[in-house]
């Protein structure tokens, strides 16, 4: 089904569905000024590119790729690689609610899928910054083609 979908649905979707996949974590949206709080795990979206490819004369529709960085962060190393095995099975094979934040009040319209491009550990070079210790980020793209109306 295409939906035509935009950036704050596709947020607010991966924030819902992730909570209630994860409700032992914290699921935040990163932006400007966002401190990384202590608790864990953590589950932190932050939205990168999306790039538009025009698939038909007239641009009668476009194809967009939404660009994310997930990152998961977590108490120890054998949680981090439990937690991290559970998300990357959400990122593969989960069909995710979206919600069309643009109406009032907020609907369910539809629903995508996501694709896992990469997983990367990232290892703390400082001992002294415990906020980032036990973290691995997700490469994940959310292909969406747009009709125009």
């Amino acid at each position: 089904m295409a939906l035509n979908m935009h950036q704050h649905g596709i947020n607010r979707s991966l924030i819902l569905h992730l909570r209630k996949k994860f409700p032992e974590a914290r699921v935040d949206l990163k932006y400007d000024g966002y401190v990384i709080p202590d608790k864990r795990p953590l589950i932190l979206i932050e939205p990168l590119i999306n790039v538009n490819e025009s698939e038909t004369k007239q641009r009668q529709s476009i194809e967009v790729s939404h660009h994310y960085q997930i990152g998961l962060f977590d108490a120890n190393s054998v949680q981090l690689s439990i937690n991290q095995e559970r998300l990357a099975n959400v990122f593969n094979f989960d069909r995710i609610i979206y919600y069309d934040t643009l109406k009032t009040p907020i609907e369910q319209a539809g629903s995508f899928l996501c694709v896992l491009n990469d997983i990367t550990p990232i290892f703390s070079d400082d001992l002294t910054k415990k906020s980032e210790f036990y973290r691995v980020y997700f490469d994940v793209e959310i292909i969406n083609t747009k009709r125009s109306r």
